[in-house]
């Protein structure tokens, strides 16, 4: 199968149809929720191929979510979206046209993956080469691999400009996630057990530390490789989807409900920390004692907190209101800083600016977010930096570019890759290189560009060396 070849199910238009026929008769978000609801059949149609783990798909889909979370809870509680932020210091008249454009973005950038991932010739299924390896020694593997890239996760920030190079390159390690959670259900379920063991430390290691995404990594690749294991989709596996992101909602929520506390208390109240400096004992113990006093209050509180740190909407509704209206549009400024700052090294460019999120957020809303030196970073996403460049109709070609070079590069690890087993492991992180939607331009473009071009120089002597150590 190819990209593009997908049927989409019966019940995905049944879903679809119940949910804007509710929208339709319960709130008043008729309209707007319309392409919101589209989204995923459309790209579902583009990007999913069965046996694989749909990693474009599902990095998409994460991409969505920033946009639809302020307007499933309106829908919910019957409310629009302008009363959720009536409340708040942000301008709110453009805010519909702001998920409008957000997901009209979307999809030409999902159309700017698919042209790119159109012509791909699949490999034969990873079943089929999977009896030349061993599950235990890929298991061993990724235990080596974690442990690396665990005790190193402090190290590596000494090593000044070359850190973000080692950084996104240790994004590899989910590839090799991926296929230790499939061969050891696969083909050795006698070691799932061991690899229950290590998913089970990494989940308990990422819980203490300081930031979230430590153990909701570990969550999100678990659900891939379900997912990857059960390829067509039934009404079992809808309701497993909608269970897993229940669960995922509320273990976010009830994160935010102590994280103030809890990273007070394992930084000592060190102004400015980011790690930890407690054990794990302590660490866990501490948390114990804070989801204790969580109570309804809290618990809806946190809600609210939750959906406005995972929506991106709102602060792309100012820029609306902004540009051009105040500011004129920058004609390729934005984008075109964003490559130079990657292409153009520092010593070549020893003025080149240090990246603040909220001190661009400022300059193109008008507002005062606390910047970088204040220790916050507020973004406007790289879709209101198309936006900012082009205006609502041409910022539309840019981000189908944009989504071309993501694909292409994907294209390109998956062709090199001398099996699926490989491409599995090489591309596999690109489920997080897609999480961008929220992010600025050079946040967004540089994670990708570091990832594909360690891993393309890197590609040929780790696969001769590597590769034999997972065989039979």
């Amino acid at each position: 199968m190819r990209y593009g070849q997908k049927k989409i199910p019966p019940a995905f238009y049944l879903l679809v149809f119940a949910y804007l026929s509710y929208c339709l008769l319960f709130t008043p978000n008729f309209f707007v929720s319309i392409p919101i609801a589209l989204f995923p059949m459309i790209i579902f149609r583009l990007l999913w191929v069965d046996g694989t783990p749909n990693i474009v798909f599902w990095g998409m889909m994460m991409q969505w979510l920033p946009i639809t979370v302020h307007l499933f809870y309106c829908n919910i509680v019957q409310i629009t979206l302008m009363e959720y932020f009536s409340n708040t210091v942000l301008p709110t008249e453009f805010i519909n046209l702001a998920v409008l454009l957000s997901a009209i973005g979307l999809l030409f950038f999902s159309l700017g993956i698919f042209y790119a991932l159109r012509k791909y010739k699949p490999k034969e299924p990873i079943a089929q080469s999977a009896d030349a390896y061993s599950t235990i020694k890929i298991i061993r593997l990724y235990a080596i691999v974690s442990f690396i890239v665990l005790s190193s996760s402090a190290l590596i920030w000494s090593l000044g400009s070359f850190t973000q190079y080692v950084f996104y390159f240790f994004y590899i390690k989910w590839g090799f996630f991926l296929i230790a959670f499939y061969f050891a259900h696969k083909m050795g379920k006698e070691s799932a057990k061991f690899l229950y063991l290590i998913i089970a430390v990494e989940f308990i290691l990422g819980l203490v530390s300081y930031f979230a995404s430590a153990f909701l990594f570990v969550v999100f690749f678990s659900a891939l490789g379900l997912i990857a294991l059960r390829p067509k989709l039934t009404v079992k596996s809808y309701f497993f989807l909608l269970l897993a992101g229940a669960c995922v909602f509320h273990l976010s929520v009830l994160w935010t409900s102590i994280k103030g506390d809890y990273r007070g208390f394992i930084s000592q109240g060190v102004v400015g920390a980011q790690a930890a400096t407690t054990g794990v004992g302590e660490s866990l113990s501490k948390m114990q004692d804070l989801l204790s006093t969580v109570d309804n209050a809290k618990y809806n509180e946190a809600i609210y907190t939750t959906i406005d740190r995972a929506g991106c909407i709102q602060l792309f509704s100012a820029t609306l209101s902004y540009v051009p209206a105040v500011i004129p549009h920058e004609n390729g400024k934005i984008y075109m800083e964003a490559v130079q700052h990657y292409l153009v090294p520092r010593f070549l460019n020893p003025n080149k600016a240090v990246l603040d999120d909220s001190k661009h957020t400022n300059q193109y809303t008008g507002l005062s977010f606390t910047t970088a030196e204040g220790g916050a970073s507020f973004s406007l996403g790289y879709i209101a930096d198309a936006y900012i460049d082009f205006g609502p109709v041409y910022m539309f070609p840019l981000l189908f570019v944009f989504g071309y070079l993501f694909g292409i590069t994907y294209k390109y690890l998956y062709d090199k890759s001398p099996n699926e087993v490989w491409s599995w492991i090489l591309t596999g992180p690109y489920f997080l290189l897609l999480n961008i939607n929220g992010a600025d331009t050079k946040k967004a473009l540089g994670p990708l560009l570091i990832y594909f071009l360690t891993v393309a120089i890197l590609r040929k002597q780790m696969i001769k060396r590597v590769d034999p150590l997972m065989r039979k």
